[in-house]
C-alpha cells in the first residue's frame, strides 16, 4: 500500500469520492493478486484460461482507476528516470533468466 493509500485509510471518515476511488484501487490491486496465485496453483486448464482473463479485465480496470486518481492530483507520482526503467526491465530479464 502507498503512502497516499495509507493517508487516505486515515482520513477517510465519511465516503467521499476520493475515499471510494481509493478503495476501488486497493481492492481491484487485491483482486489481481488473488486471481495470479489461483491462475499459478490451478490445474484445470479452462479454469485456469477464465481465471487469467479475469485478471487480465481486473488489471486494465485498475490502471483505468489508478488514472482516474491522478488526473485528479489524488495519486501522486513521479516519473521514473529512464535509467531506472532499464534497470528494472533488466533485474526481471535476470529474474526470468536464472527461472528457465
Amino acid at each position: 500500500m502507498n503512502q497516499n493509500s495509507m493517508n487516505n485509510k486515515r482520513a477517510c471518515a465519511q465516503w467521499d469520492d476520493r475515499c471510494m476511488i481509493d478503495d476501488l484501487l486497493e481492492t481491484s490491486k487485491h483482486i489481481a493478486g488473488e486471481y495470479s496465485a489461483y491462475v499459478v496453483e490451478g490445474s484445470n486448464e479452462g479454469l485456469r484460461q477464465v481465471l487469467s482473463t479475469n485478471m487480465d479485465e481486473t488489471i486494465c480496470d485498475q490502471f483505468q482507476i489508478w488514472q482516474q486518481m491522478q488526473q485528479r492530483g489524488w495519486y501522486q507520482t513521479k516519473p521514473a528516470q529512464p535509467q531506472d526503467i532499464q534497470m528494472a526491465k533488466q533485474k526481471f530479464a535476470q529474474t526470468k533468466a536464472s527461472l528457465l
